[in-house]
């Protein structure tokens, strides 16, 4: 069945366009970017990445472990649920895993038709900067036992002492009580939530977010699919 999908231009609007540009740790939406020197383009950047060493210092003036000494540790900040109610977040990041370096810039898209060949115009940007990739344990618990969970994030820092990050949970592999009630899984195809954070070298700020996909309507090349967003927490 071909479809008209709506879902990853919803994701986007949902996950903020201060996000946009990182990479997902594990089966997260594509967020560009790449290993090994190949090109890739989201988010209106045209990115290039190449793997460095922990300890080379990186084109920005530092290296992915003094990021990772940096931001490495426990970090706690209240919590507040969407539904109502508060506890506490706590989120660790561990040693670096790998780390690549990534030259970004704005995409560069053709003028409009009949504009003539050789004529182009940036895309629309979000956030290219250069920065590094750093791919690192995260762990992050809730005080009242919702979340207790352990996963490979990557942390895109622009500078030593702060990072950020959007993880895909696995909600088939959760090791805390969480069970998606903002909306009713039984109604939609498919539930994602998501994990995205700031980390910086004193505290942490993030949201807990999600996206509902519906199940096809029509039949066909005219068949769509729409996507609900909603709200699990901010701390």
């Amino acid at each position: 069945m071909s479809e008209r999908r709506w879902l990853s231009w919803v994701l986007a609007a949902v996950t903020g366009v201060g996000l946009l540009g990182c990479v997902d740790g594990e089966g997260g939406p594509p967020q560009g970017g790449q290993i090994g020197g190949v090109q890739g383009a989201e988010g209106g950047c045209d990115e290039e990445a190449e793997d460095i060493g922990a300890d080379v210092v990186s084109p920005l003036g530092f290296s992915a472990n003094e990021v990772i000494a940096a931001l490495s540790g426990e970090r706690s900040a209240p919590l507040t649920w969407a539904k109502g109610g508060s506890t506490t977040a706590a989120v660790s990041l561990g040693e670096l895993i790998s780390a690549r370096f990534v030259r970004s810039q704005p995409a560069k898209a053709g003028g409009p038709e009949g504009s003539g060949p050789g004529v182009a115009e940036p895309a629309l940007a979000v956030d290219c900067a250069d920065h590094l990739q750093i791919d690192a344990p995260l762990a992050f618990a809730t005080e009242d036992g919702a979340f207790d969970e352990s996963f490979s994030v990557t942390l895109r820092a622009e500078q030593v002492d702060a990072g950020r990050y959007h993880h895909t949970i696995d909600l088939e592999a959760l090791q805390g009580s969480y069970e998606v009630t903002e909306v009713d899984p039984a109604e939609f195809r498919e539930v994602f939530v998501y994990l995205s954070g700031t980390l910086s070298s004193s505290a942490v700020n993030g949201t807990i977010s999600g996206i509902a996909e519906s199940y096809p309507t029509g039949s066909g090349p005219d068949a769509s699919v729409s996507a609900q967003p909603f709200d699990v927490a901010d701390f």
